[in-house]
């Protein structure tokens, strides 16, 4: 059964100074000076992967610039049998449908059971990606998947999945599009030292996104803001420790307690 793991490798925007955001409101983002990043649904999504029984075929994939390539051969080193990168110019943030295209298109010259995705990347925060996807497979999609189990021989996917009214769980035939959201369930195994030596650069498979034969349109960046979070604070005064206690019960919390 071949499973695909589509990730993004996201810029550390908290190394950024504020001078940064205020250049990039009508440029852009400059991200070349942060480190890259996997996002947390990724991890845990690699992790359950990897937590599968064996006779997996395993696919890690990304779109963009050498900055994924140190994941992808983590991903390598961790078992995955494939580590691809689709190489494309141009900023894709703020595109999730044309990175779906993409997928759907490397879906078609390398068929897939189990396409899994973050819910939402930390830059474009869009969480349309899946749902896209879905779309253009004509495939079901589950959003707000914390945990799944692959049955190879009835090629089926067991999934618990958060809903409105809590959680349930699910059996699904597949194909299907899985969006992992994960709340610290999963935390994604270090690979060893011998591990990382048996991986090499060259078993990251670079292909030129172009060859997919994709249309995909990128929308030009008008304006970006990083907008402030700012909240107010009050120091409380006193001559000791008990007269603040007093103070912070009786002004801010006895009303707090009241039914």
């Amino acid at each position: 059964m071949n499973i695909l793991l589509a990730f993004k490798a996201e810029p550390d925007l908290a190394m950024l100074a504020e001078k940064d955001w205020l250049a990039a409101k009508h440029q852009g983002l400059d991200t070349s000076i942060t480190r890259p990043c996997l996002g947390e649904d990724e991890q845990a999504a690699a992790e359950m992967l990897l937590r599968q029984p064996e006779g997996l075929n395993l696919t890690g994939l990304s779109i963009g610039n050498e900055r994924a390539d140190s994941f992808l051969r983590q991903f390598k080193a961790l078992g995955f049998q494939r580590a691809v990168r689709l190489k494309r110019e141009g900023e894709m943030t703020f595109a999730p449908a044309s990175v779906a295209a993409l997928l759907a298109a490397w879906q078609q010259q390398n068929p897939q059971s189990l396409v899994l995705l973050g819910s939402r990347s930390a830059e474009g925060n869009s969480g349309q990606t899946g749902f896209y996807l879905a779309e253009q497979l004509g495939w079901p999609c589950f959003s707000q998947v914390y945990d799944f189990s692959v049955n190879q021989t009835l090629q089926q996917v067991e999934l618990k999945q958060r809903c409105a009214t809590g959680k349930r769980r699910l059996t699904v035939r597949l194909p299907a599009v899985l969006m992992i959201e994960s709340r610290g369930e999963y935390c994604l195994r270090t690979p060893g030292l011998r591990q990382k030596l048996a991986v090499k650069a060259s078993d990251v498979e670079v292909l030129p996104a172009e060859t997919l034969g994709a249309e995909v349109a990128t929308p030009a960046l008008v304006e970006l803001d990083n907008p402030q979070r700012q909240r107010g604070g009050l120091i409380i005064q006193g001559n000791d420790a008990g007269e603040k206690a007093r103070s912070l019960y009786r002004d801010w919390l006895r009303k707090r307690m009241q039914p």
